[in-house]
């Protein structure tokens, strides 16, 4: 359910300045369901909300509802390739973060940012949007302010300075974009501002030709669903005849069964003794069954203690599946416990609340024969739980579990922490050169 948050001068009596173009800064979470944030350059909240299975023109239209977007931000990096698209049909500058951030920061981010008001995301979608767009304001935030302190002493009304913030933005500097805006007022040319009113118009209805053209594309596909609905009621009906067809057939089949038992047996107490014989056939079967796998599962785990005995090979319990349920499995029959090492099969569907369950295991590594999802890596960095693909490890399969050569296997481990404690290293050395770069900008222009 989307959440509209409305901005409370909107409330009050319209005034000129109030009906100016509003620039925005826009995050987005992509995904089956999308995660919509838009501020304005003031850094107040206009939208928050989610769309489930939404078209790219649903989206863009939901956007330009709430003005003008000059940035599109995303909460990775790189951005997503969806996030891309909407920036460059938007025309509109693409921001991403430095580095990733965590699940902790954003919530911390997000938390400052609404501390003063009674919203909150409705879910991990509209929280990772939201904040996206902060960390996209405050970015800015320091050139925003100094463009309003600039525009002031120049006497720009609010009108002006909103279209110096989004020149500045767009790359053009304060100064330039300034001196263009009062060039412009001054030779007081009608054909400019017309040529700029025009393109604004002419992308507006680009987009509005895009949103008309996604449209048609969903009533032809809603007239092939509605074609496959009709074929597939037909095929029911063709089902069920054929169902009851087979219903006839099985009771004319035991009919005849009955009648050819009835000339076999001597009396009822046969065909009872036989049904209960029949009946305990099954039940010694199940049991058999039973038994055998609890047996292939006891010398599993005598193979596995072996191993762990030894110490010159690493037992490998596999997971199924990257789900709760398949955790719980794996953990009734495997017995896993703290420092085990175990084999993903599938990480699909694995996000961050799943990758906390497999974590509260304490797991020693984890291996995986598929690409995992990157709220589940990050979960498993912060724990500093090693995660090696499996093409990485010469791994032997035996009955239901896998075992790997314990050099080879800490040989991998100790990899997977130096690219680890490298990138870390890397991401504060840019943190910090970046910290330096500002700060000798603000002296110089403080010089000046």
């Amino acid at each position: 359910m989307d959440t509209v948050l409305e901005d409370h001068n909107l409330q009050q009596k319209r005034n000129p300045e109030v009906e100016m173009k509003v620039l925005t800064i826009v995050g987005i979470d992509p995904g089956h369901t999308v995660g919509l944030a838009i501020v304005d350059l003031e850094g107040r909240l206009l939208h928050l909300g989610s769309m489930k299975e939404a078209a790219r023109s649903d989206i863009i239209e939901r956007i330009i509802e709430h003005g003008k977007p000059v940035i599109v931000a995303s909460d990775v990096h790189p951005a997503p390739g969806a996030v891309k698209r909407i920036a460059s049909m938007l025309n509109a500058r693409l921001y991403t973060p430095e580095r990733v951030m965590t699940i902790s920061f954003k919530n911390e981010l997000v938390s400052e940012f609404l501390r003063e008001t009674d919203f909150t995301p409705e879910n991990s979608h509209e929280r990772d949007a939201l904040a996206a767009a902060v960390k996209a304001y405050r970015h800015y935030e320091m050139k925003l302010k100094q463009i309003e302190r600039k525009t002031s002493e120049t006497g720009m009304g609010p009108s002006d300075t909103l279209r110096v913030k989004g020149l500045v933005i767009m790359g053009k500097p304060i100064a330039e974009a300034i001196r263009a805006l009062k060039a412009e007022e001054e030779s007081e040319t009608p054909e400019i501002s017309q040529e700029e009113s025009a393109g604004d118009e002419y992308d507006v209805e680009k987009l509005r030709r895009t949103i008309r053209a996604q449209r048609s594309r969903l009533r032809n596909q809603g007239s092939t669903i509605e074609r496959l609905k009709r074929e597939k009621k037909s095929l029911l009906k063709k089902i069920r005849e054929l169902e009851d067809e087979k219903s006839r057939l099985e009771k004319k089949l035991e009919r005849i069964q009955y009648e050819y038992s009835r000339d076999l047996l001597l009396n009822r107490e046969l065909s009872h003794k036989l049904k209960v014989i029949e009946k305990l056939q099954r039940k010694y079967t199940e049991e058999k069954s039973r038994r055998e796998a609890l047996e292939r599962d006891l010398d599993s785990l005598l193979q596995i203690r072996d191993m762990e005995s030894s110490g010159d090979t690493t037992p490998i319990k596999i997971i199924e599946t990257f789900t709760r349920d398949g955790i719980r499995r794996a953990c009734s029959r495997w017995k896993i416990k703290a420092g085990d090492v175990l084999l993903l099969r599938s990480s699909e569907g694995g996000g961050s609340q799943t990758a906390r369950i497999l974590l509260d295991l304490g797991p020693g590594a984890i291996i995986t024969e598929d690409k995992m999802s990157h709220q589940a890596l990050e979960v498993f960095e912060e724990a500093e739980v090693p995660v090696i693909p499996v093409r990485s490890l010469q791994m032997e399969v035996h009955d239901d579990f896998g075992s790997v050569k314990t050099q080879d296997l800490n040989r991998e481990i100790e990899k997977w922490k130096h690219r680890l404690n490298e990138r870390r290293k890397k991401e504060e050395e840019e943190e910090l050169l970046k910290v330096i770069t500002e700060y000798r900008a603000q002296r110089r222009r403080n010089h000046k």
